[in-house]
């Protein structure tokens, strides 16, 4: 796919990751002593002015019921507001998969709930509907091994990625850009994410179609993950957030 694009390098290092950092350490004479937990500062503030769920509302609500308890979020959907949980800290965000794998955040965040049970974390995915849906059979291992971990779902019902390829597609070959859905919707019926997670264990909330219910399922959400268990929800986002967004960050790098 054209976004996984290798982006440009100045200095090119064959080595892995772990070495390249301790000789960089080393060359900069850097403190190797972690640096204290900061909890985040941001005030991250709902932008919903309809009743309908977006990202920021999602970060919003999960900022306010998560207080300064340190998170390791094991992934993020495009669009998340990163500008309102500023990183300090290697722990604080553990990247996806980086190959565009299918279905891996599931498997990903209950392997880091399992690295991390105990630590004082919460373990934070925030997965698509799709990635979810292939991954599934892994939440049974949390629900097995008693993981507290929270994932949530954004889920605007497509292959959202897809999409927008599809339409970059239609516009270079001037087909129809209204059928860039067809092949990627998860609808008709609609995928009963919460349902799916109750069947491997764990409490599903869900679907989440407003602000409201988001509020209140959050909240218990966290709840059960303080209580040692691993609690899903599905919320179903407003489709184009991701396309707006992308928009904007190209037409800053243009």
């Amino acid at each position: 796919m054209d976004h996984l694009a290798l982006p440009p390098t100045d200095v090119r290092l064959l080595s892995d990751a772990d070495t390249a950092v301790d000789c960089l350490l080393d060359a900069l004479g850097a403190d190797r002593n972690p640096a204290p937990y900061k909890p985040v500062t941001a005030n991250p503030k709902a932008s919903s002015t309809d009743g309908k769920v977006r990202l920021a509302d999602v970060s919003a609500v999960l900022r306010q019921e998560i207080g300064d308890t340190p998170v390791s979020f094991t992934s993020l959907p495009r669009g998340w507001p990163m500008k309102d949980w500023p990183f300090h800290q290697p722990l604080d965000y553990l990247g996806k998969d980086g190959g565009g794998g299918l279905g891996s955040g599931p498997g990903l965040t209950v392997g880091a709930a399992l690295a991390l049970k105990d630590s004082g974390r919460i373990v934070v995915g925030g997965l698509g509907d799709g990635d979810t849906t292939m991954g599934m059979g892994a939440l049974w291992t949390a629900a097995h091994y008693r993981l507290p971990v929270l994932i949530f779902v954004n889920n605007n019902q497509s292959y959202y990625n897809d999409e927008l390829h599809q339409e970059g597609m239609a516009l270079e070959r001037n087909r129809p850009v209204e059928n860039k859905w067809i092949g990627q919707r998860a609808i008709d019926p609609a995928i009963d994410i919460a349902k799916l997670a109750e069947a491997q264990g764990w409490k599903g909330y869900g679907p989440i179609e407003s602000t409201d219910q988001l509020a209140k399922a959050l909240k218990a959400a966290i709840a059960d993950v303080r209580a040692g268990k691993p609690a899903l929800l599905d919320v179903r986002t407003v489709v184009g957030t991701e396309r707006t967004l992308l928009e904007a960050g190209n037409d800053r790098a243009h």
